[in-house]
């Protein structure tokens, strides 16, 4: 996908060259274009989809040659609704507002004369809110390739598991909301909303009698238990995988003091994301049942991750979660743990500084 494009569509030429030259002063990371009616947009907003770029904004006067403003974006909503449509006159007219809310999706209406200022405000705003839907777009379908294809390995591997999926569901929910209060990128925290509950996907290769086990494990059944990470990825290699779920997969059982499995990374050689799902994965368990022990209250397990801060956990990641540690009990009580968490997605997050994690090959094994 190409740039993202910005139509302008006014018959006053010199208005259309005007908006059209402060559009690309204002905003350079963008293909803006200047047309004088409603057919001319429909076939360039056609022709540019065809050739695979991006209109993301349609700004239109109401009142054209040929078809009016309103009209042009109803037209344009019908085949293409993700385009952001801002209608702009003199003339205020409650019927065309009404019918440019209700039929073509109006993100903003602006009276002529505009400001200069204002009118970029509204689109650097419309771009914003386009390319959020197309993330999230892309990774709905993320997702759903992702399902398909776990579906398909789950089979191929001949192994019945009846995994805990709210446990998973949980740990997404967990992950997304720290690597939101840490003030990270929006996509990363996307990513791990998306990415942590495939943590335990390698206990597909783990027989059901050791992890349904009602008693502590044997040594050597523990051994084979901790392959699981390793597992995982082997499973992952049969398709395209974001390096970033491949990490917290492999590396979610690493200890901050090096003492975990099965490379025995320490510290900040932990791939973030794994550090993120080691305290979620942990914290979760503990208030999980498991035929082996009992559930933990939250405030114990908040108690044991606290105390471990440094030991097992990245302390400063700990100290995250103690921060906002309501936030995490809301979710660990709730039956739509999503729900906790929806300003992760619609409120942009405090940034913290630049993420630069680790690159760590995989062990020669895998």
């Amino acid at each position: 996908m190409g740039k993202r494009c910005i139509i302008c569509v006014d018959d006053e030429l010199l208005i259309v060259e005007s908006l059209v030259r402060d559009l690309r002063k204002n905003i350079p990371d963008v293909e803006v274009y200047g047309l004088a009616d409603g057919p001319q947009a429909i076939k360039k907003i056609n022709d540019l989809e065809a050739q695979g770029q991006a209109v993301a904004v349609l700004i239109t006067d109401e009142r054209l040659p040929l078809m009016s403003g309103h009209s042009l974006l109803r037209h344009v909503y019908q085949t293409f609704p993700a385009i952001k449509g801002i209608l702009v006159t003199a003339y205020a007219d409650t019927t065309v507002l009404a019918e440019s809310i209700n039929q073509a999706n109006l993100f903003r209406y602006i009276a002529k004369p505009w400001k200069s200022l204002d009118m970029i405000l509204a689109v650097r705003r419309a771009l914003d809110l386009y390319n959020n839907e197309r993330e999230l777009e892309a990774q709905r379908e993320e997702i759903q390739r992702l399902n398909l294809a776990m579906i398909a390995i789950l089979e191929d591997s001949g192994h019945r598991i009846e995994p805990d999926f709210r446990h998973a569901q949980r740990v997404g929910c967990y992950s997304a909301l720290l690597a939101y209060c840490m003030g990270l990128d929006i996509s990363f925290i996307r990513k791990m909303y998306l990415y942590a509950p495939l943590h335990d996907i390698g206990k597909s290769g783990i027989p059901h009698e050791i992890l349904t086990k009602a008693a502590p494990l044997s040594p050597a059944e523990y051994s084979l238990v901790k392959t699981h990470v390793a597992i995982g990825v082997q499973l992952l290699k049969s398709i395209e995988v974001d390096p970033i779920a491949r990490d917290l997969i492999l590396y979610h059982h690493e200890r901050w003091d090096g003492k975990g499995y099965l490379t025995e990374q320490a510290g900040e050689r932990i791939p973030l994301s794994a550090r993120i799902v080691a305290l979620a994965d942990s914290l979760d368990a503990m208030m999980s049942r498991r035929p082996y022990k009992e559930t933990l209250s939250f405030e114990t397990a908040a108690q044991e991750i606290r105390a471990n801060a440094g030991i097992r956990f990245d302390p400063k990641i700990v100290d995250v979660f103690s921060q906002h540690q309501g936030e995490f009990e809301a979710i660990s009580t709730s039956a739509n743990p999503e729900k906790c968490i929806e300003k992760v997605f619609t409120t942009p997050p405090v940034p913290s500084e630049p993420l630069v994690p680790p690159i760590l090959p995989l062990p020669p094994e895998l």
